[in-house]
């Protein structure tokens, strides 16, 4: 349990709401570690530009991202 209790998309400001709907689309319920982010818009942009830098680069192929991403998810238990 985080020791923060996370932002729901009614509590932040208008630029953080459709970042925080985005990801509950995508895995069908509200993001924690994203909801936590969201008291600080700097920490939130960066930590997503931080998670997109591998696949803006360039410098890894396609397939290799993939086995990257799937090995971060199985050390983090993720049930997807």
């Amino acid at each position: 349990m985080p020791r923060l209790r996370p932002l729901g998309k009614e509590e932040v400001p208008a630029e953080v709401r459709p970042i925080l709907e985005a990801a509950e689309r995508t895995f069908g319920v509200p993001s924690v570690s994203l909801g936590i982010r969201a008291y600080c818009l700097p920490i939130l942009e960066a930590s997503q530009a931080l998670g997109a830098a591998p696949a803006k680069s360039g410098l890894l192929s396609a397939q290799l991202r993939g086995l990257v991403q799937l090995r971060a998810a199985q050390i983090v238990r993720c049930p997807f």
